[in-house]
């Protein structure tokens, strides 16, 4: 994937060559919290609304708009190419899905409907998102497999990875200025989702994360940070509109999957 050179969204627009100016280091409670921070906007990130209403961002309302095209309906301003693919604006995003659907005995339809059963999603997002507390160029894409969705959940499991460069504004610490940017894998476990209202119910994800962090504006600049980290998390969905992040075995968040507020446990 090229990288989107954009200073925006928690990552910086130094990204492809500050890791090799700079060694890995361990991580510490700020890179901890940064990172969460930026798993969390790209989990979920409110667009003033419930997550179901098209005008959000991230992983829970792009696998909401996959199950919406599986079973043949476009989501609120999503247009349908020739080619079959779909794509809509996600707050500053382009998200485009392309999805091959079968029906409860495996036969793939020549177009989605309401008797898809199992559906193979690859799906991109690339753009600029902008929240109140960080900004982040975005390159992203990933495979996704459904099946269940003739029951009243469906499963999904697959892969992404993603660029991101973004300016942030810390939800923990104030006054100075952070700029980072991550190299993402991650990888989805069995996530339940309620196909009535679309909603994550259960499953995981885990995280692999390669980041590069610096930090202006501190006090004389005593605490300016210039470094490379990496960081492993795992994403537990809780089902009752929360997920669990833990980073490294060690620090743990709490996000919540309407409107993204992110909170520190340890």
């Amino acid at each position: 994937m090229n990288r989107i050179t954009l200073v925006t969204f928690g990552l910086s627009v130094a990204a492809c060559s500050s890791s090799m100016q700079s060694p890995t280091s361990p991580a510490t409670t700020a890179d901890y919290e940064d990172t969460a921070q930026t798993i969390a906007s790209s989990t979920v990130t409110s667009g003033g609304s419930s997550d179901t209403t098209g005008t959000g961002a991230g992983d829970a309302i792009a696998i909401a708009d996959a199950i919406s095209i599986a079973h043949g309906v476009l989501p609120r301003g999503f247009l349908r190419e020739a080619d079959g693919r779909c794509h809509g604006n996600r707050m500053g995003m382009d998200s485009s899905f392309t999805v091959t659907c079968s029906d409860a005995a495996g036969t793939v339809l020549a177009q989605c409907d309401k008797t898809t059963d199992s559906a193979t999603v690859v799906v991109k997002w690339t753009g600029t998102l902008q929240t109140p507390n960080l900004t982040s160029a975005v390159d992203r894409e990933g495979t996704w497999t459904i099946t269940g969705l003739q029951s009243d959940t469906a499963t999904l499991n697959g892969t992404s990875s993603f660029s991101l460069d973004t300016t942030l504004m810390s939800v923990f610490q104030q006054g100075v200025t952070k700029t980072l940017s991550f190299d993402n894998t991650a990888t989805y476990d069995a996530i339940t989702i309620a196909t009535a209202d679309r909603q994550i119910t259960g499953g995981s994800a885990s995280f692999e994360v390669k980041a590069h962090r610096t930090v202006t504006g501190t006090a004389a600049g005593s605490n300016d940070v210039d470094k490379s980290f990496d960081v492993n998390g795992v994403l537990t969905f809780n089902g009752d509109g929360t997920a669990t992040l833990v980073l490294d075995g060690t620090q743990t968040f709490t996000i919540n999957l309407k409107n993204g507020k992110l909170g520190h446990k340890n």
